[in-house]
């Protein structure tokens, strides 16, 4: 008997190895997303590219486009008028094939869009996000899971609080960077889906739902989801707000006006030494941020820098994101120089006068990236006792020319809005310890 009991005790350790295996697949095969209703918030070039691409195949595309220019209709309005009866066109450029497809459901009113969708999608810029949570919050069935693409900008903190203000809580999820790259060509009628992302990151908010939610958004977008301990790698991933502010520093800066500009400039494959230069230094910045943010708050971001770290060097990042269809990436330069799915992107300039170009100050790269992008990883850095003297620099020129003060004296001034820090928020660092508590605690 004591030598049956040895041999099955042995055993146990396989046998429960089984089960978790036996479980953790009879768990994909029921929860499976195939054929379930996705709602998909704004109108632009992303959300064209989900409505063709997830309808196409079986999913049931919600889309809610509540936004409408002044004097204009809304988007909404627009899809309805313009949608062909065979469905939007998607034109996979990269596969050469063509797909139709036509929204399940098309409203600006998210009492008819968002009821019944176990993921929604929210495709659009930080500026957008909290403005459209208030709308879809009340709306969400209970176990719905919100989905933020890009979540750079604190996706979690907007979140959090608009829950808090409308007694609710729903699952929220951001990923990081936009997984498309496509281009409209013709509203709600014709869109070119050039690429998708080899893979992105995720988090999760409560952070133990990152398994779950990051299958099923594997298989909805049909991509590699890597998991993030919080949504800190998410905000100081090295994407737009490292990529483009640096880009512009080098651009333009202080000095612009000394240049003459007779074109619009290519954002990426124009991209000279003194843009690299100042690409490398702010990406150097934001790797000491988030090395004292794991210190600070153990468990939160995780593995740093590397090929395959929680927060990578930008060069490295950009390879891990874009794979084979970078040929070279020995600096931030060449990765910018060679990416194909970046040929031929302009920069955020105006023509002013019959062949003179200057800095567009208004536009997204500068209105976006700095408020709730780079300001972002500047106030952590503040709260972390990180110096960032190069990030400073170039907040300090931007906001000189956006007539903004989101500096003074060396310090985050909240009073600026908008802006996405914590200090606008009013959380010390003891507040976002408790905030990431979720995660592994030193």
């Amino acid at each position: 008997l004591k030598a049956t009991v040895s041999v099955l005790y042995c055993f146990i350790p396989y046998i429960f190895h089984t089960y978790k295996m036996m479980k953790a697949t009879i768990v994909r095969l029921y929860t499976s997303t195939a054929g379930s209703t996705i709602a998909v918030c704004g109108g632009g070039n992303a959300a064209h590219v989900m409505v063709g691409d997830l309808g196409s195949r079986g999913y049931k595309v919600n889309l809610f486009a509540p936004f409408t220019p002044p004097g204009g209709i809304s988007e909404a309005d627009q899809w309805k008028t313009n949608l062909p009866k065979e469905g939007m066109k998607l034109n996979y450029v990269t596969k050469g094939k063509v797909e139709h497809s036509s929204p399940n459901v098309v409203s600006a009113n998210a009492a008819e869009a968002i009821p019944g969708a176990k993921y929604i999608f929210i495709p659009l810029p930080v500026f957008a996000h909290r403005g459209v949570l208030l709308d879809i919050v009340p709306h969400c069935d209970d176990d719905a899971c919100i989905v933020a693409m890009p979540a750079t900008g604190c996706f979690d903190w907007t979140a959090n609080q608009v829950m808090k203000e409308l007694g609710r809580q729903i699952d929220v999820a951001g990923v990081a960077p936009l997984p498309y790259v496509c281009r409209t060509l013709d509203y709600a009628k014709e869109t070119n889906f050039m690429g998708l992302k080899d893979q992105v990151g995720m988090a999760t908010l409560p952070a133990g739902k990152i398994d779950r939610v990051a299958s099923e958004v594997e298989e909805i977008l049909g991509l590699t989801v890597k998991r993030y301990p919080s949504f800190l790698p998410i905000t100081l991933t090295p994407t737009n707000p490292i990529m483009h502010t640096g880009r512009l520093m080098g651009m333009f800066g202080p000095n612009w006006r000394d240049n003459k500009y007779d074109r619009m400039i290519k954002f990426y494959d124009e991209t000279d030494e003194l843009s690299n230069t100042w690409l490398h230094r702010l990406d150097d910045e934001n790797q000491l941020i988030a090395k004292a943010a794991e210190e600070a708050i153990g468990g939160s971001v995780g593995s740093i820098g590397g090929t395959d770290g929680n927060v990578m060097h930008i060069n490295n990042y950009l390879k891990w994101t874009y794979g084979e269809d970078i040929s070279k990436w020995d600096t931030c330069k060449d990765c910018f120089q060679t990416n194909k799915q970046f040929a031929g992107v302009g920069s955020p300039m105006k023509e002013v006068s019959e062949g003179v170009w200057e800095p567009d100050f208004k536009n997204r790269y500068f209105q976006e990236d700095f408020p709730f992008g780079l300001m972002a990883n500047r106030g952590l850095a503040e709260l972390l006792g990180v110096k960032t003297p190069y990030m400073d620099e170039v907040i300090m020129w931007a906001q000189s020319e956006m007539g903004k003060k989101y500096l003074v004296g060396g310090k985050v001034n909240p009073e600026e809005k908008p802006q996405m820090t914590p200090q606008a928020f009013g959380y010390s660092l003891d507040d976002l310890r408790g905030f990431y508590s979720s995660a592994p605690q030193k």
